[in-house]
């Protein structure tokens, strides 16, 4: 009896397992701090003496993403940030970069947004760089702003891995003429 116990708990252990390698979870994404990036969007609330309100940052971090290839992990990002930011309503913005670092137990990278975003040049989390999963940036082309450049970027360890870049066709919004 014992024996047919333990069978049928192993049995039911490898269909787990199973399901599990074969059914990819979603990449979780949620913002580092939803309050610092509506900030930084909107240009409320922050100095414009020290962040520049057309060349706007945003900060995520990042969770079920193992064992995703670097295509698939853009693809995921890209989706997300053309569903959170529509280009056709980054009317003020003339760049916008989003990050996305892995999320870590007991790190909190909070402390340092407003640091990092003023004061580094690439206003890249300090020492943090290892973290750093990937970056959107879109782009208003100078000679015509209704195209956007798209550039992807995924980075192994603050290296970069693979990177996208594509032109893409900006919506007017309704409110425009």
């Amino acid at each position: 009896m014992k024996r047919r116990t333990i069978k049928i708990y192993l049995a039911i252990s490898l269909l787990i397992a199973c399901y599990s390698c074969t059914h990819q979870k979603e990449i979780a994404i949620e913002p580092i701090s939803e309050e610092f990036n509506n900030e930084y969007l909107t240009g409320k609330g922050l100095d414009t003496n020290f962040f520049n309100t057309t060349d706007v940052m945003q900060y995520y971090q990042v969770t079920n993403y193992g064992g995703l290839t670097a295509d698939q992990i853009l693809g995921n990002l890209r989706d997300f940030a053309m569903a959170s930011y529509p280009p056709s309503k980054l009317t003020h913005v003339q760049t916008l970069t989003l990050l996305f670092y892995k999320k870590k137990w007991f790190v909190d990278y909070r402390d340092h947004l407003y640091e990092s975003a003023r004061d580094n040049d690439t206003r890249r989390l300090y020492d943090y760089g290892d973290e750093l999963l990937a970056s959107i940036t879109f782009e208003r082309l100078k000679d015509d702003p209704r195209k956007m450049s798209l550039q992807k970027i995924v980075y192994d360890k603050d290296k970069l891995e693979k990177e996208v870049v594509d032109t893409i066709s900006v919506p007017q919004s309704p409110n425009t003429n």
